[in-house]
């Protein structure tokens, strides 16, 4: 019986990153994995965070994917004071919710940020967890051993 897997990620992501996310998905099946993602291929007439609540609740795990979503090149710092020269990368705020969700619910939440997308849930220290960051464009980058040495770890808190 595969195991359900709620995945977080925007619906939208650059080309760059499809197919290595369409390889990252055939692999998990074939683990035994049953993938879950409201907008994907499952829908709901409720509001969407009433459906991600409701599909978070059936799956005994999670995964959260930081995609790069926005970029920021200028912004003011606390004290109001510009800034200029910097550069940021930012994931959907979707991700900071569900997996807040998967938190809360108690379920294994494994993160994983494309280099350089950074904030909330993609913070080291911020859960207590591992954050994974790799370059997600690359091919097969869920087959390298240090990815592997985490997912591993996950694989061990299903129940």
């Amino acid at each position: 019986m595969p195991t359900d897997v709620f995945i977080s990620r925007p619906t939208a992501i650059e080309k760059r990153f499809e197919t290595p996310y369409a390889a990252f998905e055939s692999y998990l099946s074939r683990a035994g994995y049953k993938i879950h993602r409201l907008g994907a291929d499952q829908y709901t007439m409720d509001a969407p965070l009433t459906g991600v609540m409701k599909l978070m609740k059936t799956c005994q795990a999670a995964i959260i994917l930081g995609y790069p979503q926005y970029e920021v090149t200028a912004a003011l710092s606390k004290a109001a004071k510009p800034q200029q020269q910097i550069s940021a990368v930012f994931p959907t705020p979707w991700n900071q919710i569900e997996a807040t969700l998967a938190f809360k619910q108690c379920i294994p939440v494994l993160v994983i940020a494309h280099k350089g997308v950074s904030g909330g849930i993609f913070d080291y220290g911020v859960t207590g967890e591992y954050v994974h960051t790799t370059k997600l464009n690359r091919k097969a980058w869920y087959k390298e051993k240090d990815f592997q040495g985490i997912f591993q770890e996950w694989k061990k808190r299903i129940k």
